[in-house]
């Protein structure tokens, strides 16, 4: 499939200027058919890469914009990635403000580049547009330290329609939720919150803590409880509630608010809202406060001690609920795709398998500049100069081959492995809802639920009421076409 470019002068300009910036994709000529695994010009121009030539590649990522000392860093790691795969690279560190204009510029203008970060949230409509590598059959060769790293179940969760575009980042690939409660409540109303993981159990001392401390013991932005979504998989739908449960073994494709489970959840939260012990402003609100009784956040065990309880100034105690789930929308969280036009994509691969694998070059990204944002204690952790390196390191590779830093009391590399390991995968791993016969209709009912969306999930409306009308408008929208399409397809994939 070739890349669709825009004919406007403006966007010519700017592949002109891509291409005489040296960055090592082909800039011109016809893209090579994304099904084919890259066609002939990436892989005779990989092979004479290996005759020793160093070879450039630009990768675009995001993070806080370039570091202020990218020269001297950059000169450092391209001294080390060329002795080891015959590359040199330059970085566009993309602001998080601007990301999402910027990246669909890159990509919809065809600009070069030769690896570009991205998500779930644009990786399926860039493998339509024809933007990226299939490699499919290049990463055993190219990327064999990945793979003897990361799980297979792990590619399956990138798979579209069989192929693979693109690398996941081998980390926090699942999901673990956590109720995060304030260490200060659980010691004086002595609460065993091991026994308070459903949101019925909560309501009690719930309101207990509103009538003796007169606040609101669940204070949420206009998103509300999500986390109550995360037992379906949106197979690749977009939307929360269409899904398929991760545990269900018939792949029923369903309307979430009308599941015993949702639903339970959402008459929950409306007898909350209407007892005041969810803020009343929630629906409105597009930024939560920093401090929470309690709340629920995707982590892991440690994180209330490094992270959670430090980000609200309080100490925390968590509790784990319910599974660690493996979903294509978990490990989707975090990729890295190879240009279509690249001439080298054998390099961008071995290029990616050297920063997952190796821990000097690891560190190298995720921390900066040796001597100017880090140093090797004698005990071989990093002990961290400052803290201005600007790049943000879930973007770039694996975790597990991350030194940890001197300050660090608790393995927390170890306990996301770990819990990665004991992940259960969702019964559609690897299945990508093709929505192309659905597509209108599926964007008009995903705007109806939008405009519901936050009175449902901060508990203003009742769930009696709004779920049937919800139902009520998407039907006349062309839902239950749209659902219909989906069994179809799931029920192909499995074979039924």
């Amino acid at each position: 499939m070739k890349l669709k470019r825009l004919l406007a002068a403006g966007a010519a300009a700017v592949m002109l200027l891509g291409t005489l910036a040296g960055c090592g994709n082909s800039g011109s000529g016809e893209s090579s058919p994304a099904s084919s695994g890259g066609g002939n010009e990436g892989s005779s121009q990989s092979a004479q890469a290996d005759s020793g030539e160093i070879v450039p590649l630009k990768w675009v990522i995001i993070g806080n914009g370039m570091p202020r000392n990218y020269d001297t860093w950059i000169a450092k790691v391209n001294e080390y990635i060329g002795e080891k795969v015959g590359v040199s690279l330059e970085m566009e560190v993309i602001p998080w403000g601007d990301w999402d204009k910027r990246r669909n510029i890159i990509v919809s203008t065809n600009e070069p580049y030769d690896i570009i970060f991205g998500n779930g949230n644009n990786y399926i409509a860039d493998i339509n547009l024809g933007a990226y590598y299939d490699i499919t059959d290049m990463i055993d060769a190219n990327m064999p330290g990945l793979t003897e790293l990361m799980p297979e179940k792990y590619w399956e969760g990138v798979k579209v329609k069989g192929r693979i575009y693109g690398i996941p980042t081998y980390k926090d690939s699942s999901i673990s939720n956590y109720a995060v409660w304030d260490k200060e409540l659980v010691d004086e109303y002595n609460l065993d919150i091991a026994s308070l993981t459903e949101m019925d159990s909560l309501t009690g001392i719930f309101e207990t803590l509103k009538a003796d401390k007169n606040d609101y013991p669940v204070y949420v932005k206009n998103d509300g409880v999500y986390y109550i979504f995360d037992v379906y998989d949106q197979i690749g739908a977009g939307t929360q509630i269409l899904g398929v449960r991760y545990d269900d073994a018939d792949a029923r494709v369903c309307f979430t608010l009308e599941e015993p489970d949702i639903y339970s959840s959402l008459e929950t939260l409306h007898e909350w809202y209407q007892k005041g012990i969810i803020n009343p402003d929630a629906s409105t609100l597009s930024e939560a406060r920093v401090y929470n009784m309690w709340r629920v956040a995707q982590g892991w065990e440690s994180a209330g001690i490094t992270s959670w309880g430090p980000q609200m100034g309080k100490d925390v105690v968590v509790q784990k609920m319910g599974d660690t789930i493996l979903s294509n929308e978990t490990v989707r969280g975090s990729l890295n795709m190879i240009s279509i036009n690249t001439k080298y994509p054998e390099k961008c691969l071995q290029l990616l398998d050297l920063i997952n694998v190796d821990t000097k070059l690891r560190d190298m990204f995720y921390y900066g500049e040796e001597g100017v944002n880090f140093e090797y204690t004698q005990d071989g952790k990093v002990h961290k100069i400052n803290n201005d390196w600007e790049m943000a390191g879930y973007t770039q590779a694996t975790f597990f081959t991350v030194t940890q830093v001197d300050t660090d009391e608790y393995d927390q590399w170890g306990e996301i492995k770990a819990l990665n390991e004991q992940a259960v995968s969702s019964v559609m791993l690897g299945f990508t809802f093709d929505t192309t016969e659905v597509a209108d209709k599926l964007a008009n009912c995903r705007e109806i639920w939008l405009r519901y969306r936050s009175e449902v999930m901060t508990g203003v409306q009742d769930p009696a009421v709004v779920v049937p009308q919800i139902k009520e408008e998407l039907m006349k929208a062309g839902w239950q076409d749209v659902i219909d399409e989906a069994q179809r397809q799931v029920d192909e994939y499995l074979g039924k």
